[in-house]
C-alpha cells in the first residue's frame, strides 16, 4: 500500500469512488462500510506532509465522490444550461464540506489522539447537521440515506434518527480501517472485537423491532392516483381538459376499489386556486369538489394556491388542500415550507431578491415564485389527520418529524419528479421514505405524478410500488399507530452529540490539549 499511499490522488480518488458507489442502492453494502478506508490510510500515511497537501487529497477525494453523487442532474440540463452550473456549483460545495470533515477528523485524531472510530463521526455528522439549516440548505446526500434501501438494517433509526444511522457508517468504516490497517496487532484485534460488538449490537435491535411492529389502533383505507403528465403536457397550453380527464377517471378508479382518502401529486389540479380570503366564495374548486361528492371520497389535492389576503398583498404557494366527501373545502391547508433555492423560492431575498425577483427568460429558473407555508397543520379528513411533505421535503428528517409530532396519522408525500427523468435519483429518493416511516413508526404513501409511488409501512416496506412513467392507481388499509418514537420524542440527539464532540476536541486542541494527551502517554 506504500505505493498507493504516496501517490497524491490514487487512494482519494479510490475512496471518492467507493463513497459514491454508496449511493447507487445496489447490493452488495460493501462499498458503504468500506469506502472511508482509502481516505483515511492516505491521510495517516501523510500526516507530516503540508496541511495544502492533505487539503488538496481530501478535496480531491470529495470532487470524485459528489461529482458522481450527483450525475442525476444532467437530467435538468434539458430544460436549462444553467442545470450545469447548478451541478458543478452544488458538486464543489460538497466536496468542500467533505474535505473539511475528514481534515478535522485527522487533525482531533493526530493531536487528541482519538480513534477514528470518535474523530470521523463527530466531525462529518456535526457538518452534516450544520448543512441543514438556512434558506440553502441540503440534506440529500446525507450518509444514513445510503442504507435507506434496506429497512431492516436501519430499524435502530427509531431511536437515533438519520444522524445515527450516518454515525454507525462511519464509524463501521473507522473500525474496519483499524482492523485493516493493524490485523495481526493488538490493535486490529480490539477493533475487530469492536466492529463485531458494534454490529451485533445493531442487529439484534433490527431484530427485534422487525419482530415488533407498532400495534395499529385503527386503519383507514388510501388510495393514490399516479397520472403520468409529461412537463411539457403540464406545463403547455390548452392541456388542462386533458390533464383533468386522466386525473378525474383515476380519482373514481380509486374509489371504486374503496379509498376513503384518494391523494393526488404536487400541483396536480390543472388550474391554479385564486382565493380572495374576504370573498368566502372564491374558495372554490368547482370540478374537484363535484368530483368528491360524486366518488364519496376525500381528496388531498395538490394545489397552486394564489392567496390575497387584502387588494396589495397575495402570496402564491405549492399547496395541498382538502375536499370533504361533500364537497366541502377545508379551512385548514398546508404548503410546501423547505422551498428548492432559486427554482421555488430565492434565498436570502432581502440580499438577492434585489436581483433575482420578477426576472424572466433563462433567469426565470433562478428567480423562485413560491413563498414558503406558513405553517404544519395536518389536513383533518373524517378518517384520519393526513400530515403532508411536498415534492423533495421527503428528505428533510426535521420537518417529517414535525409533521408527525403535529398529530398526524399518517403522512402524504405529494409530488412531481420527472424532472429526473429516468436516473438513479428518482429511486434513491423513493427509498428515503423508508428511513423516515421507521423514524417516525408511521405509515407514509408517496404519491408522485410520474412515478415512483407507494404505500410504505412503519417497518420502512414498500408496498404498491409503481413503475416510472406510466398511469397508476393504488389503494391500500394503512396502519395507524399511536404515540411516538423516541426519535419524535427526542430529536436529533445523535448530531448534539457529534456537533459537541467535534467543537470541543477542536477547541481542546486549539488550547494545547493535544500536548497534554500525549505528555499523559509518557511513562
Amino acid at each position: 500500500m506504500s505505493g498507493w499511499s504516496s501517490s497524491p490522488w490514487r487512494l482519494p480518488v479510490l475512496s471518492g469512488v467507493l463513497l459514491g458507489l454508496s449511493y447507487v442502492g445496489l447490493p452488495p453494502l460493501l462499498p458503504n462500510f468500506v469506502a472511508f478506508v482509502p481516505i483515511l490510510w492516505w491521510l495517516e500515511d501523510n500526516a507530516s506532509k503540508p496541511l495544502a497537501d492533505r487539503l488538496r487529497g481530501a478535496f480531491l477525494f470529495g470532487v470524485v465522490a459528489y461529482f458522481g453523487i450527483l450525475y442525476w442532474m444532467y437530467a435538468m440540463l434539458r430544460f436549462s444550461w444553467l442545470a450545469g452550473i447548478l451541478y458543478v456549483g452544488l458538486a464543489t460545495i460538497f466536496a468542500l464540506f467533505a474535505m473539511t470533515a475528514v481534515t478535522v477528523a485527522a487533525r482531533l485524531r493526530r493531536v487528541l489522539r482519538w480513534p477514528w472510530a470518535i474523530s470521523l463521526p463527530a466531525a462529518w455528522i456535526a457538518l452534516e447537521w450544520a448543512r441543514s439549516f438556512t434558506d440553502v440548505r441540503m440534506t440529500a446526500d446525507h450518509l444514513g440515506h445510503t442504507l435507506s434501501p434496506y429497512p431492516f438494517l436501519v430499524q435502530f433509526a427509531d431511536l437515533s434518527g438519520p444522524y445515527g444511522v450516518g454515525a454507525f457508517v462511519l464509524a463501521a468504516n473507522a473500525l474496519a480501517y483499524e482492523w485493516i490497517r493493524r490485523r495481526g496487532e493488538s490493535a486490529g484485534r480490539r477493533a475487530a472485537a469492536a466492529l463485531g460488538v458494534l454490529a451485533a449490537a445493531v442487529l439484534l435491535y433490527d431484530a427485534w423491532a422487525w419482530l415488533h411492529p407498532p400495534t395499529a389502533v385503527r386503519t383507514v383505507k388510501v388510495g393514490f392516483v399516479q397520472p403520468n403528465v409529461p412537463l411539457d403536457v403540464k406545463h403547455g397550453d390548452d392541456t388542462e381538459s386533458d390533464q383533468w380527464r386522466t386525473l378525474s377517471l383515476l380519482t373514481r378508479r380509486a374509489a371504486g376499489q374503496g379509498a376513503e382518502i384518494v391523494l393526488w401529486p404536487e400541483t396536480a389540479r390543472p388550474w391554479r386556486l385564486r382565493h380572495v380570503v374576504s370573498d368566502p366564495r372564491t374558495l372554490a374548486m368547482g370540478e374537484t369538489q363535484a368530483l368528491a361528492r360524486e366518488t364519496g371520497a376525500a381528496i388531498v389535492a395538490g394545489v397552486e394556491y394564489l392567496r390575497v389576503p387584502g387588494p396589495a398583498e397575495s402570496s402564491f404557494y405549492n399547496a395541498a388542500l382538502l375536499v370533504h366527501p361533500d364537497g366541502r373545502i377545508d379551512p385548514a391547508w398546508s404548503a410546501k415550507i423547505y422551498l428548492v433555492p432559486f427554482v421555488e423560492g430565492i434565498p436570502f431575498e432581502p440580499v438577492l431578491g434585489r436581483f433575482l425577483a420578477g426576472r424572466g427568460g433563462e433567469m426565470r429558473w433562478l428567480a423562485g415564485g413560491f413563498t414558503r407555508g406558513p405553517r404544519i397543520e395536518p389536513l383533518p379528513a373524517e378518517k384520519a389527520r393526513v400530515g403532508t411533505l411536498i415534492c423533495y421535503e421527503e428528505l428533510y428528517c426535521d420537518l417529517a418529524r414535525r409533521v408527525r409530532n403535529a398529530g398526524s396519522d399518517f403522512i402524504a408525500i405529494l409530488t412531481n419528479d420527472a424532472w429526473f427523468g429516468r436516473t438513479r435519483f428518482q429511486w434513491f429518493q423513493a427509498n428515503v421514505v423508508r428511513l423516515r416511516a421507521i423514524e417516525n413508526r408511521c405509515a407514509f404513501v408517496r404519491v408522485a405524478n410520474t412515478g415512483i409511488s407507494g404505500f410504505v409501512d412503519p417497518l420502512g416496506r414498500y408496498r404498491d410500488w409503481t413503475d416510472l412513467d406510466t398511469e397508476a392507481v393504488g389503494v391500500r388499509e394503512l396502519p395507524l399507530p399511536e404515540g411516538r418514537s423516541a426519535y419524535g420524542a427526542v430529536g436529533d440527539v445523535a448530531a448534539w452529540i457529534a456537533l459537541s464532540v467535534a467543537v470541543g476536541g477542536v477547541a481542546w486542541a486549539g488550547a494545547g490539549g493535544g500536548r497534554r494527551a500525549r505528555r499523559g502517554r509518557k511513562p
